[in-house]
């Protein structure tokens, strides 16, 4: 699932922040409840960047594909104003990032207007049934 076919959407947010958005997904039988089904996370790259689509900041998990890193990890880019090299090139494990992590974060950190007032309810609700359904933490 991409929003803006993978391009970087301008947010309601002071300075221009833009979001890069992907979350690769997959529909699988429940294991431990035979004959229902869930979908089940496959990867996610979600970006925050500047107006001049420099990243900022980055949640990636990229299990499959060419890059042999393989777990959850945050990069901290050149938008963020980063000078150090080995942290512009560096893979900071994270545990696994859902959806709404990821946008309460954007949220609250980076004063993205949300698209409706009880947001903060729903995204828990979800978190609440990422959490229960999840085959690992």
């Amino acid at each position: 699932m991409l929003i803006g076919d993978g391009l970087p959407v301008k947010l309601a947010a002071p300075g221009g922040l833009k979001l890069r958005f992907a979350h690769r997904y997959k529909v699988i039988e429940a294991p431990e409840r035979p004959g229902t089904w869930k979908v089940s996370s496959a990867g996610y790259a979600y970006a925050l960047d500047d107006p001049g689509d420099q990243e900022i900041i980055a949640y990636h998990w990229h299990p499959e594909g060419r890059s042999s890193i393989r777990f959850p990890h945050l990069h901290i880019a050149t938008g963020a104003g980063c000078r150090r090299e080995e942290l512009a090139a560096a893979h900071c494990p994270t545990g696994r990032i859902s959806v709404e992590e990821f946008f309460r974060f954007a949220i609250t950190d980076f004063k993205v207007a949300p698209l409706r007032p009880d947001w903060s309810d729903v995204f828990a609700e979800a978190q609440r049934d990422f959490e229960r359904w999840r085959t690992w933490p």
